[in-house]
């Protein structure tokens, strides 16, 4: 009987002890106020799409008159060793 008197006692205890904390707990917030919360990070800039390199747009080629390669129409060498136009 003196075992089970005694836990109780320790549970009134640490209810009191509980009861008295949380009261002062709350005291003390009414008075001076609560901490306040910490700011929250900045939110990360939005993220834009990768720039993609312009397009190219097809060029007009046609045929070299001495040796036939084709090249850009506004070429005036064709680029081949061998091609006897004389280079510009």
């Amino acid at each position: 009987m003196g075992l089970i008197l005694k836990i109780a006692l320790l549970g009134l205890a640490i209810w009191a002890a509980w009861k008295t904390f949380s009261r002062w707990k709350g005291l003390y917030d009414r008075f001076v106020g609560k901490p306040d919360a910490p700011p929250k990070p900045p939110a990360p800039p939005p993220q834009q799409p990768p720039a993609q390199p312009p397009k190219r747009l097809a060029e007009d080629v046609q045929a070299c008159t001495v040796c036939g390669a084709f090249v850009a129409a506004g070429a005036v060498r064709c680029g081949q060793p061998n091609c006897p136009l004389p280079q510009a």
